[in-house]
């Protein structure tokens, strides 16, 4: 049902344009238009979720991101803990800055998961089924954007290893404050082959310092370098050594038995 606009007594309602969407829809957008009931319920469950994981995982920190405007977290991605690790990690006034980049196919086609992403996760949607057009319409709404803090997995799948440029690269293209974080642990605590995760396992989350001038073809092997370096990937992973040769930087990599 459309909803359109009242007056009344000194009094005017205009209807958010996204109330004819779908849940799902509505969760997965940005920017977010501004809803009160949304708006608390992700401060209750963020401050929430965060005592839950510190409770059943121990969680180890090391860095943090620098306070600037506009920051992009990218990190290894091996497990559904992978979010919750990070935002536990970072100081609550950071956590409430973070918009997660989930894939709209997996977490935004169902609204009960919808609601779990957005509220637990603080997610939006990113379609991988429709890259290059997704990719277009994301460099023209960061280009408008002064302030934000985003959380990425440039690999786009707890399956897969190497980082994509895609979204990573318009991020870096567009002035974003690059942040590698390395995430160790969560790969044993919950494996892409459980249903369920195992509590009270160790877990390493490392901020590293922002990446230097980042550009499209350096940023994945600087990136696959700091998660190797830092714990990110290994051999519960199914990866042991990542090579960088010089001068022509190409990756190489060692696949062994995974232990997962």
């Amino acid at each position: 049902m459309k909803r359109t606009p009242w007056s009344g007594r000194g009094f005017h309602y205009e209807p958010l344009p996204d109330l004819d969407l779908p849940l799902a829809a509505r969760l997965g957008q940005y920017p977010r238009q501004p809803d009160l009931l949304f708006d608390v319920s992700r401060v209750l469950a963020r401050t929430v979720a965060a005592g839950v994981f510190r409770s059943l995982y121990r969680l180890k920190v090391v860095g943090e991101p620098p306070n600037h405007p506009r920051v992009a977290i990218m990190a290894n991605h091996q497990s559904h803990l992978d979010t919750p690790a990070i935002l536990t990690a970072l100081p609550e006034h950071y956590r409430r800055r973070v918009t997660v980049l989930a894939a709209r196919d997996y977490f935004f086609e169902r609204a009960s998961r919808a609601l779990a992403a957005n509220l637990l996760g603080q997610a939006v949607a990113f379609d991988r089924d429709s890259q290059v057009a997704e990719l277009h319409r994301w460099a023209n709404l960061l280009r408008h954007i002064d302030a934000g803090w985003f959380l990425l997995f440039p690999s786009g799948s707890r399956k897969r290893v190497e980082p994509h440029t895609g979204l990573a690269g318009v991020l870096a293209r567009s002035g974003w404050t690059v942040v590698p974080a390395a995430i160790a642990g969560t790969n044993e605590a919950w494996p892409v082959s459980r249903r369920a995760p195992r509590p009270f396992r160790a877990i390493r989350v490392t901020f590293g310092a922002p990446i230097a001038e980042p550009d499209v073809r350096s940023l994945p092997p600087r990136l696959m370098a700091f998660w190797e370096r830092h714990g990110g990937l290994g051999p519960s992973y199914g990866l042991s050594l990542i090579h960088i040769s010089e001068p022509t930087r190409h990756i190489c990599l060692s696949r062994m038995p995974s232990s997962a």
